[in-house]
């Protein structure tokens, strides 16, 4: 897991091309002219997840196989659990089709998110997005999703 400000994403350039690409691509945004929805920058290899919704006091611990998600924060603060898989039980067994499985778990830490910070997660680790920093306050996130043979 990195988590930075989208203001120094050039330090994580040299990670590989597609990360570049992703990155170069969330900077260069003018995200509050972007509407909720999917948009495709390389067909299914390389995509973005707007949505926006209010942040909520629990959560599921989720991961992926197919993708590296990138979580920027457009709007509102959040935290996101990071956690270890093997740390954790299977709850909902993987789908394929959504690439995503869910997991039970006492463990983990919460990193608060606030506009301009990013997220890179990696299918190894587990996450819990949207969860609330203080209140539950609405927020917008662009979910990018990186597939890992990109």
């Amino acid at each position: 897991m990195i988590k930075d400000s989208i203001d120094r994403a050039e330090l994580y350039y040299n990670l590989s091309d597609s990360v570049k690409r992703a990155l170069s691509y969330v900077r260069d945004t003018n995200w509050a002219k972007i509407e909720n929805g999917k948009y495709l920058i390389d067909g299914e290899k390389l995509y973005i997840n707007i949505n926006s919704y209010k942040t909520k006091d629990l959560g599921d611990w989720e991961a992926h196989k197919q993708y590296i998600d990138i979580q920027y924060l457009i709007s509102g603060e959040e935290k996101i659990g990071i956690s270890r898989l093997d740390c954790c039980n299977s709850k909902i067994p993987y789908n394929t089709e959504r690439d995503i499985e869910f997991y039970d778990g006492d463990c983990g830490d919460y990193i608060t998110m606030r506009p301009g910070d990013f997220m890179i997660i990696y299918p190894h680790e587990l996450h819990k997005p949207g969860i609330k920093s203080k209140d539950n306050i609405e927020v917008k996130k662009a979910v990018i999703k990186l597939a890992i043979d990109y």
